[in-house]
């Protein structure tokens, strides 16, 4: 879910060595686990597939359409600050000098960090929306937001870690203040495959990754949460049309 130009190298070796720990624990076959990482356009086929052997999610998704679909795995601790271990938050920006009103850029209607945590902040009346612009990607709402096309968005906080460093239009927003941490993006299998090896593979290949690649990733651990500090959520209504 945070693959970029700038981290895929450092994803794959992460993959690399996960494939190495399911091997040998015998957890898959060999046959079926593939040399490279794959990101198709579609991820519910990818996350809905029968062969899924490990796979990333939103945890929105994790626990609306894919309820019942997928097994959990275990969570990647990025170590945000204020933040539990296996949790994230979203990083409320605006344009230098405003405020969260106006129209609202979000990601995806399938978001925790772009649109359910804008629905609680609203709620809360820590901000308000006139409008909305769905744009498809987090990198896309934080351009939307500095090109005045948008007013705010809640911004992932470690793609927001990310886009600090690579993104241009990072540089042009200010962050006005933090959402309070939710569990972070759970690692999925499909069902029938053996979770907790995967998930053991998983949080050796983190201590094994090499530190520039850790650093990279931003991956500090793996926690296992458990599905039900996925499930006990609420599900946000979607946005207008």
């Amino acid at each position: 879910m945070y693959l970029r130009p700038e981290t895929a190298p450092a994803l794959e070796r992460f993959w690399q060595i996960i494939r190495e720990g399911l091997i040998a624990r015998g957890a898959a076959l060999a046959k079926d686990l593939p040399d490279a990482l794959e990101a198709p356009e579609s991820l519910w086929s990818l996350w809905e597939s029968p062969e899924l052997i490990l796979g990333q999610s939103c945890s929105l998704p994790y626990r609306g359409r894919l309820r019942g679909k997928v097994e959990y795995v275990t969570t990647l601790d990025h170590a945000l600050p204020g933040c539990p271990a296996g949790h994230y938050n979203s990083v409320v920006v605006t344009r230098p000098g405003g405020v969260p009103e106006g129209v609202l850029a979000y990601n995806s209607r399938n978001s925790q960090s772009g649109w359910a945590t804008a629905r609680e902040v609203m709620a809360a009346g820590r901000a308000s929306a006139s409008g909305v612009l769905s744009t498809g990607a987090h990198v896309a709402s934080v351009q939307a937001v500095a090109e005045g096309r948008a007013d705010w968005a809640c911004i992932d906080a470690q793609t927001w870690a990310m886009l600090q460093d690579w993104e241009p239009a990072a540089g042009r927003l200010e962050e006005r203040f933090r959402t309070a941490p939710t569990p972070g993006l759970p690692l999925i299998c499909a069902p029938g495959q053996n979770a907790s090896e995967i998930a053991a593979a998983v949080e050796e290949a983190v201590q094994l990754l090499d530190e520039e690649a850790r650093q990279t990733l931003g991956v500090q651990g793996a926690v296992r949460l458990g599905a039900a500090a996925y499930l006990d959520m609420p599900i946000p209504e979607a946005p207008a049309a």
